[in-house]
């Protein structure tokens, strides 16, 4: 039997999700995407829920060894992953109890995004952020078209999101991205966590949900429309012959 690619487990009251493809820093793929689903969904009753990768990193963002449509290869079986890619936001900010994520390492693409669909994001001395959905023909799939504008401003989210370039650390506590940094991410998350599911659960659902709602009322809207905007580009010969070429040159530099 292969090794789970999602572990949780619960420390008091927190329910602790990690990321469990350490090989591929905790790359997405369809048996990943399908256990995180399934593991947020199995603790919404939780006093609080902490999100992290195990090993080097957070998340690495698609695999590019694999096909996120293995069974078919058709648009169909891709718009259930970009599905569920949704699904992954919708219960994070939708969780009745606080999310916090902890950041060593990469986070990605996808990766970033499920990483600040958190309630709480702590970074560590090594965590290195970027979305190239755009650079490689692509688009974003997770709703961060929507909320990376709130956290950075809109100038600065083009920007984050048509480059695809690096944030390190120090520049993305600056920016929003990060609650916090912390040397021990892990730990700072797990504290932070422990805190809050001692707070009452109807206040901090309350609060939380009056946020979500006064600042993403349209999420749905925005979910559906990053669906039909991936779909179109993944269609693309364009996309395909510039996402080879990313491929390739990863695997020449070794640099997710």
């Amino acid at each position: 039997m292969s090794e789970r690619t999602v572990l949780t487990e619960y420390v008091g009251d927190v329910a602790v999700i990690t990321l469990n493809r350490p090989q591929s820093l905790n790359a997405l793929n369809t048996d990943l995407l399908t256990n995180l689903v399934d593991a947020l969904r199995a603790s919404q009753s939780a006093g609080a829920i902490v999100v992290q990768g195990a090993g080097r990193g957070f998340c690495a963002g698609e695999d590019l060894n694999e096909t996120l449509a293995p069974q078919t290869g058709t648009a169909e079986e891709l718009r259930v992953a970009f599905h569920q890619l949704q699904d992954l936001t919708r219960l994070m900010a939708g969780a009745p109890c606080p999310v916090v994520s902890a950041v060593h390492g990469y986070a990605v693409g996808g990766g970033a995004e499920i990483a600040l669909t958190a309630d709480f994001v702590v970074g560590g001395p090594q965590a290195r952020l970027k979305f190239p959905e755009a650079v490689i023909g692509h688009a974003p799939t997770g709703g961060i078209t929507a909320r990376l504008p709130l956290m950075v401003g809109l100038l600065r989210a083009k920007e984050l999101l048509l480059t695809g370039r690096w944030v390190e650390p120090e520049e993305g506590l600056s920016l929003g991205l990060y609650t916090e940094l912390n040397a021990d991410p892990k730990a700072r998350a797990l504290e932070i966590a422990t805190e809050l599911a001692g707070h009452p659960r109807r206040s901090q659902t309350g609060v939380k949900r009056a946020i979500e709602l006064a600042l993403v009322p349209q999420q749905e809207s925005y979910l559906q429309l990053e669906v039909e905007l991936a779909s179109y580009c993944f269609a693309s010969i364009e996309t395909k012959e510039s996402f080879s070429a990313f491929q390739n040159r990863t695997r020449t530099t070794h640099t997710p």
